[in-house]
């Protein structure tokens, strides 16, 4: 009698389905992009990086109508400010608090205090596989987790979201990436790629904290789901973070 039942019943069609989901709360069509976008790439979205990068960054983390206004991440409930990420990203000491009171010349002389790190520290013969950059990066990594927290100094994780306080980010100043940002660039060499740059370094340090979030709701407001628009002027009322998004996308 069952298998009968069962042989009887009625398969439900994908709009049925679809129909089902659509009544949860939060629910959204998504939307495809063109060729034309594909093709077009970043510059045909969100246009032309401004040349002089770290001015250009500067502003759109610092100088913007929403640089000191809170937003909180869905992941791990990090309530912060794109100001305080930017500086997060250098490493300031003083944490937070010193974000307000340090100008793009302090910047500048951070990055030029990196390059001259750079030309100094002697490069490590030993990093010619992937292989050993992760064994280099995990012994950075076991360092830090022997550190004291951060604790109030910068935004950190919600003890909700992540109960050990050992996985929670921390600070490190421009200048301790030397020696895995010249490692990178000698296995780049050895397969004749361009060099990473200090752009695209500091690119990845606000890419993977806190601000993703708004990069990301930038680029999905070019879908014109009513959903992501409102995001994007939410969180970014219209900062784009133009050459921010290709420092990161380079």
């Amino acid at each position: 009698q069952g298998t009968k039942e069962l042989t009887s019943i009625t398969v439900a069609t994908t709009q049925e389905y679809n129909e089902k989901y659509v009544q949860v709360e939060g629910c959204f069509d998504l939307s495809y992009g063109s060729l034309d976008s594909f093709y077009g790439g970043l510059e045909n979205q969100v246009g032309a990086p401004r040349p002089e990068f770290l001015r250009a960054v500067h502003q759109e983390h610092c100088d913007a109508i929403e640089s000191d206004k809170e937003f909180t991440t869905g992941n791990y409930g990090i309530t912060t400010t794109s100001r305080t990420e930017f500086a997060f990203a250098f490493g300031l000491d003083g944490g937070a608090a010193a974000a307000r009171g340090t100008s793009l010349q302090d910047y500048e002389r951070m990055v030029s205090e990196f390059s001259k790190a750079g030309e100094a520290e002697a490069e490590d013969e030993s990093i010619n596989t992937k292989k050993d950059f992760v064994v280099l990066c995990d012994q950075k990594l076991e360092k830090l987790e022997q550190r004291p927290t951060a604790g109030a100094a910068w935004p950190s994780e919600s003890t909700s979201k992540l109960k050990d306080p050992k996985k929670c980010r921390q600070p490190r100043n421009l200048v301790s990436f030397i020696k895995e940002f010249k490692a990178v660039n000698r296995l780049l060499a050895n397969i004749k790629e361009s060099a990473l740059l200090v752009a695209e370094l500091l690119g990845a340090r606000l890419y993977t904290g806190p601000m993703f979030v708004k990069y990301n709701a930038v680029l999905r407001s070019f879908t014109k789901v009513e959903f992501m628009v409102k995001q994007f002027k939410d969180l970014c009322e219209d900062n784009m973070f133009v050459t921010t998004l290709h420092a990161i996308n380079s």
